[in-house]
């Protein structure tokens, strides 16, 4: 029997060591080579972040994660290019996900090369760690399809060999405005506003196509109006006639050329 159980404990051993290895990586290495476990952002709702595993203390830095959204906001429904870059020597990964300051999530997160999501959607992670001298990750971002959700928080965590964290954040505004005197989606503007009862939009159209308008309250539900129509391309004018009680809503647009958010108000 002493021997059966010697035959049994040298494997058994082997197989825990390997495991071990799998997961601590080595001194320039990440403990989570293939993808780290989602809620270590360094986000308020998280209230963690790659420390717990990599030791050391987490550095705030800037210029590790950028995005196409607009310096004038980001568009409900619109999707979103995310670069991360993290430079040095060792091996890197990350870890990111847009939240509200309670750590909700908010959007949708599509993954690109090298990377995927975790934590039923909430966190995009690495798939391997990589050993570029500065090493680049892109994924996608989509709003939330209903406008008023507000500011949004692209929280990223990364590490540079360990236990180098770095912490970083990109506040993320919402564009309501069509504003008077440029063109956005084809509308170029929209009056009166405030206003009652009626509300006209100046367009300009590249394309030809249909023209759909809904409008929400500021807490993201749907008010009682809605229409859809066809419109030429070109210059042309649109009244929107409604019944909507006294308030603040968002008034949201999709035409040919795009998709458009302004707040109105209704006296």
């Amino acid at each position: 029997m002493k021997k059966i159980y010697l035959l049994f404990s040298i494997p058994l051993a082997v197989l825990v060591l390997g495991i071990t290895q799998s997961f601590s990586g080595d001194t320039h290495g990440t403990k989570s080579p293939t993808g780290a476990p989602a809620g270590h952002t360094g986000s308020p709702g998280d209230a963690k972040n790659c420390t717990v595993c990599h030791g050391g203390t987490a550095t705030p830095v800037t210029g590790i994660l950028s995005s196409n959204v607009p310096s004038t906001g980001y568009l409900a429904g619109e999707t979103y290019t995310f670069t991360v870059t993290l430079s040095g020597s060792g091996r890197k990964g990350f870890q990111a996900s847009p939240q509200n300051p309670a750590g909700g999530l908010l959007g949708t997160l599509t993954p690109g090369t090298g990377n995927q999501v975790v934590g039923f959607g909430k966190y995009i992670t690495h798939t391997s760690a990589s050993n570029s001298a500065t090493a680049t990750w892109n994924f996608q971002w989509t709003a939330p399809a209903t406008p008023g959700t507000g500011d949004v928080t692209m929280y990223i965590a990364g590490v540079i060999s360990q236990p180098n964290v770095r912490l970083s954040s990109l506040l993320l505004t919402e564009n309501y405005n069509v504003g008077n005197g440029f063109v956005e989606a084809g509308v170029s503007r929209i009056y009166p506003n405030p206003g009652n009862g009626t509300l006209n939009l100046d367009l300009n159209l590249s394309n030809q196509g249909m023209l759909k308008a809904e409008i929400f309250t500021l807490s993201g539900q749907k008010a009682n109006f809605s229409m859809e129509q066809s419109i030429d391309k070109g210059s042309s004018n649109l009244s929107l006639n409604h019944d909507l009680a006294p308030g603040t809503y968002v008034l949201r647009i999709s035409t040919p050329d795009g998709l458009s958010s302004k707040k109105i108000v209704v006296l």
